[in-house]
């Protein structure tokens, strides 16, 4: 079923966005999720307010038809599901992108064989690959760092993939 549109401005912007996130890179990728998330929050604000104002008592005010109040009870809880749906996996994003510790980072450079190692660890004073010397150690917060960058660039090689 077609659903009306509920607020064309506000779902305007969020296809904006939505497309913004799709074209984004590395160095973007994380102001747009944020960006994205900030509007959903916004549209489901006001998606919320709608859904009230059609729990109005039929008796008292006039009302579109059941048939028609009842479509668009049914749209505003389908946009609200969806864009429920949209915040959670945006969030998932963001949060994949964003938190990375010292062992996922060891582990993002093994298997990408970062510097061409494969043998990459945490330890008491950073990380390194396991013949590393003292120059070769990454504090956590650089592995951290540069893993986050890694996991980016992986997400948006994918996504350009997918495009394909």
């Amino acid at each position: 079923m077609n659903y009306p549109t509920l607020y064309p401005e506000l779902e305007e912007k969020l296809q904006n966005t939505r497309r913004a996130l799709e074209a984004a890179n590395t160095e973007n990728i994380i102001e747009l999720c944020k960006k994205h998330l900030a509007l959903l929050a916004e549209y489901r604000s006001h998606l919320y307010k709608l859904r009230h104002t059609y729990n109005i008592d039929q008796r008292l005010v006039h009302v579109p038809s059941p048939d028609d109040l009842n479509n668009s009870r049914k749209g505003v809880r389908a946009a609200i599901e969806n864009t429920t749906q949209e915040r959670n996996r945006t969030e998932m994003l963001l949060l994949s992108l964003t938190t990375v510790s010292g062992y996922e980072a060891a582990k993002i450079f093994n298997r990408l064989k970062y510097m061409g190692h494969v043998d990459w660890e945490v330890r008491a004073s950073g990380v390194k690959f396991s013949d590393g010397s003292s120059r070769d150690l990454l504090t956590i917060q650089e592995a951290v760092d540069i893993a986050g960058l890694l996991r980016r660039d992986e997400y948006i090689a994918a996504q350009a993939v997918k495009e394909e």
